[in-house]
């Protein structure tokens, strides 16, 4: 078993994505959903100090918790550019959760590495075109995530068919690393792209 690092890169693609806010997404109460444009970032999975495969990435997604009625379950009141702008470098793995949901949107793909305390990555819009999701500081991975997670499993050479068991004996043996690169958060609020009717 090799270990194997995630790089959550400060490197845009040169991309946006259309994302809603998180967890309310209708500011003015007009029965639409306020769109942001919020960038794109790549993200590697490296053994030995080489990279060998690239991922993409929400990092940075719009956060408003309606002061009036505010989700009680998250601290923040009010409007954040939420995600981990700070640098983390070379962390071990504490957790993964394998029958992690994902819970602003639909998602096939099950499980959730954790970056720290609630904040995880996991799986994203299949496409850029797949316009709405939210999040609320995590990381959400852009394509198939179930193929990411099988990435990691190949990669790291870990020999056991099913993945989840293969990440969670990866995270019990310390071979999963993770890093994140400061980046600044951009301005989302600024970026706003219009209104659609909520799916």
């Amino acid at each position: 078993m090799r270990t194997l690092t995630i790089i959550i890169s400060n490197k845009p693609t040169g991309e946006t994505y259309h994302a809603r806010s998180y967890p309310h997404d209708d500011r003015n109460n007009n029965g639409l959903i306020e769109l942001y444009g919020v960038p794109v970032y790549k993200v590697f999975l490296v053994v030995k100090g080489k990279p060998r495969k690239e991922w993409r990435a929400l990092r940075f997604m719009p956060y408003w918790n309606n002061p009036k009625a505010p989700e009680k379950k998250y601290k923040s009141r009010g409007w954040v550019n939420a995600g981990l702008s700070g640098k983390i470098h070379r962390k071990v793995v504490e957790r993964y959760f394998p029958k992690y949901g994902v819970q602003n949107r639909y998602s096939p793909h099950q499980g959730a590495i954790q970056i720290r305390g609630n904040y995880l990555i996991h799986s994203g819009p299949q496409k850029l075109s797949e316009a709405g999701w939210g999040a609320a500081g995590c990381v959400e991975i852009v394509g198939d995530f179930s193929k990411f997670k099988q990435d990691i499993r190949d990669l790291a050479e870990v020999k056991v068919p099913d993945v989840d068991r293969a990440l969670t004996r990866m995270v019990n043996r310390g071979k999963l690393l993770l890093t994140i690169q400061p980046a600044r958060a951009p301005r989302i609020r600024k970026n706003f792209i219009g209104e659609a009717f909520p799916q």
